[in-house]
């Protein structure tokens, strides 16, 4: 049997044993996070992804809103002064335009931001009718709903794509 090098054999390459140590109150949460992040699958993957802006900012992120080609970070951590919530800031960057908003200034933005996805939900909502629907459980059963969404995608791309422009898109 071949000798593993002197590195495989004090890191446990290819898996690394990484010890951390923290309060067991913030572990109860961050345990279960910090093996969602490490699963080596889609999952794991995508979970590691949706966290890369968390690298490049220098606070932490609240919020990340995506347009066609630009995009709003909101930065924390939030502060309570009087009555309302502020972000410490914000960044926007758009073609030609990188921009930091202070707390004030991400506070206006941040409620019309929310303001225009309330609006688009409740209009996709009546779009479609979803008002008469009964509501279901927001938990899925991964095994099937993940085996229906590539169905739909595989049908939505051999033509018989039902999603038409709304009007007011346009």
């Amino acid at each position: 049997m071949p000798k593993r090098s002197l590195f495989a054999r004090l890191t446990g390459w290819p898996l690394i044993k990484v010890p951390y140590r923290a309060h067991w109150r913030v572990m109860m949460l961050a345990h279960p996070l910090i093996l969602s992040l490490i699963e080596d699958n889609q999952d794991g993957e995508t979970r590691r992804a949706s966290l890369a802006e968390w690298q490049r900012a220098e606070r932490p992120v609240i919020a990340l809103h995506r347009g066609t080609n630009s995009r709003l970070r909101i930065d924390g951590p939030r502060q309570i002064v009087g009555s309302e919530s502020f972000a410490m800031g914000a960044l926007i960057e758009s073609p030609g335009v990188t921009a930091h908003l202070d707390p004030v200034e991400t506070l206006h933005l941040e409620q019309r931001v929310s303001e225009a996805i309330e609006r688009e939900i409740l209009r996709w909502i009546d779009e479609r009718g979803l008002q008469q629907l009964r509501a279901v459980d927001p938990h899925i059963d991964r095994e099937v709903a993940d085996l229906e969404a590539l169905r739909r995608m595989r049908e939505w791309m051999d033509g018989s794509r039902w999603t038409k422009v709304p009007d007011y898109v346009r």
